[in-house]
């Protein structure tokens, strides 16, 4: 994802990534230019990869559309 010029859409979906992988993608949002739908529900990602991916959206302008349902977030992960 930080070097891809192409890719506009990805589904990872129900793939146990965990906060270790959401806070991977966050790195790599925060510099895509072209990833304007993501959906990382259902991957157990919690509160702080949550936190991650809210941190890495204010410094990327493309994303419009995030599905984050299923992850446990609580309220800690839904005001990153």
């Amino acid at each position: 994802l930080r070097v891809n010029a192409v890719l506009t859409s990805l589904d990872v979906g129900v793939n146990k990534i965990g906060p270790t992988g959401a806070t991977a993608i966050a790195d790599a949002l925060r510099v895509n230019e072209v990833l304007t739908e993501l959906n990382i529900g259902g991957n157990e990602i919690g509160p702080e990869g949550a936190k991650a991916v809210g941190e890495a959206l204010a410094a990327n302008r493309v994303l419009t559309n995030l599905d984050l349902s299923w992850n446990n977030i609580g309220d800690e992960g839904a005001t990153a």
